[in-house]
């Protein structure tokens, strides 16, 4: 996937990928106005986003609502070094939830796409394009 990334007013930037767009800031100590989240924000986001999704297929699958169900993402860091987290998703379910499908739903939400990416250790090269 191609993602183009443009310069907007202060530190916002917009990044555009296929139909969509999202909008990145910076928070005042960092210069920006704080009007969007920062671009790690969106990161950490995706993670809790993307479990939720296969938590509502799953649901979906088998006619299970889907109120009440909450996905939460806390990370905490490992050791000294800042950038290296321990990433905690909890799932809070409604007291109605059927318990005999707790642990496949479990099994769902491990199957996220972004969690297995991050997984997989991707490579990254930053070049002059030319």
């Amino acid at each position: 996937m191609r993602i183009e990334v443009n310069m907007l007013e202060g530190q916002a930037l917009k990044a555009i990928f296929g139909e969509h767009e999202i909008i990145s800031d910076q928070s005042i100590t960092a210069g920006g106005r704080a009007n969007h989240p920062e671009p790690l924000d969106y990161f950490l986001a995706s993670m809790p986003l993307c479990a939720a999704f296969y938590i509502r297929k799953f649901c979906q699958q088998r006619d299970i609502s889907t109120d009440g169900i909450k996905v939460f993402q806390d990370d905490t860091p490992i050791g000294e070094n800042k950038y290296q987290k321990k990433f905690s998703i909890r799932v809070q379910l409604p007291d109605n939830f059927p318990e005999k499908y707790k642990k496949a739903l479990m099994v769902s939400a491990n199957t996220c796409t972004v969690k297995k990416v991050i997984q997989a250790m991707p490579e990254f090269d930053i070049l002059i394009a030319q």
